[in-house]
């Protein structure tokens, strides 16, 4: 066999190791998701750094940092990594088993409310399937970030991305029973003279608005504000269980305080507009032929949340 053959394809050997003790954060990690050895993984990670000429790790006895050379070869290591798992997965999609790494990411809040209680029924039934979960509460790339699928809070989904919507939620006005005690509320119209704690971003001179739709109908559109106004679903719960005001969040995000009783609905006759759109879209990057992971992901979502629209 050639022998610059040979030296190249031990070279790509050892960037995907150099990919998976970067993932993972160190050499014994690495090394058991491999089923090697650390010293193998050591020779490997040595004999790459000769290669290119260039220190690609720190290391001491506490912590590991990548350097500056092997972020910029970390980057493009990482792609062809992600060829190769896409390569394994089709192989597996053609014999019709669904495996491989998906990478998803989605909001805090979703995530934890609603993905995460479904991920034990979804490795039952798909055990070869690797899910990794990103949890953020900010736009996320899918090309720049190597993501396979993004679950998105939104009424406009981007043009530019395919999808499907899975799950649709109403929003709720809520707050604890000791807050709500004494008050009468009848119209929307009773929160401006109320503390209310707004999910979002506060912008100088834009009040933050929450509008309604009433019986026989009736709109309101109530500017609010309170003592606290943050990007946070749950901080915005907690702070109702606090007795701090009156908080307009997705139902997922109180569900199981409003069946318990430690939150109660306000104005229940009057429904609230979404604050952040109300359908939850599974999107992904167009491509000829969709990897048999990441269907079955989007058709596990769809069947398990899609009974709730």
């Amino acid at each position: 066999m050639d022998a610059a053959y040979l030296t190249q394809s031990q070279g790509m050997a050892d960037l995907l190791v150099f990919v998976k003790v970067v993932d993972l954060g160190g050499f014994t990690a690495a090394a058991a998701a491999l089923g090697l050895g650390k010293p193998a993984v050591t020779k490997q990670i040595q004999r790459l750094e000769r290669s290119m000429g260039a220190t690609l790790l720190h290391r001491t006895t506490r912590r590991m940092t990548v350097t500056e050379a092997g972020q910029v070869l970390y980057e493009h290591a990482a792609s062809m990594a992600r060829l190769v798992e896409d390569a394994s997965a089709s192989l597996s999609s053609l014999a019709g088993r669904p495996a491989g790494r998906l990478k998803m990411t989605a909001s805090v809040t979703y995530g934890k409310h609603v993905l995460g209680p479904l991920l034990p029924a979804f490795h039952q039934r798909y055990p070869d399937v690797q899910v990794d979960l990103l949890l953020v509460n900010r736009y996320v790339d899918l090309w720049e970030e190597g993501l396979d699928l993004a679950i998105r809070l939104t009424d406009e989904p981007p043009g530019q991305l395919a999808g499907r919507p899975v799950h649709h939620f109403d929003f709720v006005l809520c707050a604890s029973p000791r807050f709500l005690r004494g008050k009468k509320l009848v119209h929307p119209d009773q929160l401006k003279t109320l503390p209310c704690l707004p999910f979002g971003v506060s912008q100088p001179g834009q009040p933050l608005v929450w509008r309604f739709d009433g019986p026989q109908r009736q709109t309101a559109a109530v500017p609010v504000s309170g003592p606290v106004i943050v990007n946070s679903s749950d901080v915005v719960r907690d702070l109702l269980l606090a007795d701090m005001g009156l908080g307009l969040l997705p139902r997922f995000a109180v569900e199981d305080d409003l069946a318990s009783g430690r939150l109660r609905v306000a104005l229940p006759q009057w429904m609230p507009q979404p604050a952040f759109g109300s359908t939850a879209w599974a999107l992904w990057q167009p491509q000829r032929v969709m990897p048999l992971k990441l269907r079955v992901m989007v058709d596990f979502l769809v069947e398990r949340l899609a009974p709730s629209v």
